[in-house]
């Protein structure tokens, strides 16, 4: 058994089977922590329909919660399958492909996992994710490095001050309406981790009218693996628009004083080498295009006209609750994302903590070296 790779929770193992075919174990570093048994019964749950795009679960051991940690074996998927993200950085193929192999992921999720509601489960979605990120700010608080930071009720990013999160967290909790505007129209099960790294491209399809994808890896490190299709929205956007690889990647700058208060100069460089497939934005406004032009995504946007407003929620809950598992070198960058687009949910809300201090949603979205 060969070690593959190592994520902040499982590991992946490279092993044979009893006729000597390759298989990877997906298995957890432990049996308390971890999303694996759910990511199981995610997979085994799959409509018979969409089974062909996501990985098959050959054996599966649930684990006990206590001594044995839950596991998986899956097909391995060897060098005819590259990840979506490699084909799109590297621009091995060309835009035009690249698009076709977004709008075919897309396809699978609002055609054939989203239709998928659980309408019993609606009641307390607010308040659970009000709950996630409630424990993100724990959480961080509970760094040395961030205690004084979370103490204060505002900060300037960028020349604009912004409310902190304990302040809009309060908010959120206080406010019917602010609850309210985290509601979806009905809860749906989402991948939770849809990343183009969590896209495998079959290379010989590519020549096909109708490209094969694999959607791998669903549930995210957070546990979500039903609420609202806004949030996978959100992951692939935040991918697309280049502000999470330049986290990743460590292409930022950060600039502090505390003079007057926290004060910080955020600079995300997508305009890196590494990033130029997204750097003009085009990758991006296509995508957007799509969801809102696709009929199989308008199926589904056209039933929640709210939906867009709730994607900056989760682009914040996403980038707060990796603050304390990214190295610490990262650690700052993910924060202050996460600050900004949670000012820019509440900055959507008819009601909010303040009239100014706020931007419009897509201000800083940039897709250029500049000021974040």
């Amino acid at each position: 058994m060969h070690l593959l790779r190592e994520g902040f929770h499982e590991k992946l193992f490279l092993l044979t089977d009893e006729q000597d075919r390759l298989i990877v174990r997906k298995q957890a570093k432990s049996a308390q922590q971890g999303t694996l048994a759910a990511e199981i019964v995610w997979l085994e749950e799959l409509p018979a329909t969409m089974r062909q795009y996501f990985p098959r679960v050959l054996h599966a051991n649930r684990g006990d919660g206590d001594t044995h940690a839950p596991s998986y074996d899956m097909p391995y998927f060897d060098k005819e399958w590259v990840p979506l993200s490699e084909l799109i950085l590297l621009e091995t193929c060309s835009r035009t492909v690249g698009q076709k192999l977004i709008a075919q992921v897309m396809r699978v999720m609002f055609s054939g996992i989203f239709p998928t509601t659980y309408p019993m489960e609606a009641a307390s979605y607010p308040e659970q994710m009000i709950r996630l990120l409630e424990r993100c700010a724990q959480q961080i608080t509970a760094m040395p490095v961030f205690a004084p930071l979370m103490r204060t009720g505002k900060l300037s990013l960028n020349g604009v001050k912004q409310w902190n999160v304990f302040p809009l967290l309060e908010f959120l909790k206080s406010k019917g309406e602010a609850r309210e505007a985290l509601r979806p129209a009905a809860m749906r099960k989402v991948h939770g981790d849809l990343y183009p790294e969590n896209v495998l491209v079959y290379l010989p399809s590519l020549r096909w009218r109708t490209p094969r994808v694999m959607l791998i890896d669903p549930v995210a490190a957070i546990g979500l693996t039903r609420g609202d299709f806004a949030m996978d929205v959100a992951k692939f956007r935040s991918w697309l628009s280049a502000e999470l690889l330049a986290l990743r990647l460590g292409f930022f700058s950060i600039e502090t004083q505390w003079d007057n208060g926290p004060a910080f100069e955020l600079s995300l460089h997508t305009d890196e080498p590494q990033l130029s497939a997204l750097s003009d934005g085009k990758v991006l406004q296509e995508f957007s295009g799509l969801l809102a032009t696709a009929p199989w995504a308008r199926a589904v946007c056209d039933a929640d006209p709210n939906w867009w407003a709730r994607v900056s929620f989760y682009e914040s809950l996403y980038a707060l609750s990796m603050v304390p598992l990214v190295p610490a070198w990262q650690s700052m960058g993910r924060f202050l994302v996460g600050v900004h687009h949670l000012n820019n949910f509440v900055a959507t809300l008819n009601v909010s903590p303040s009239s100014t201090g706020h931007q419009e949603a897509e201000h800083l979205r940039t897709v250029q070296s500049s000021n974040y």
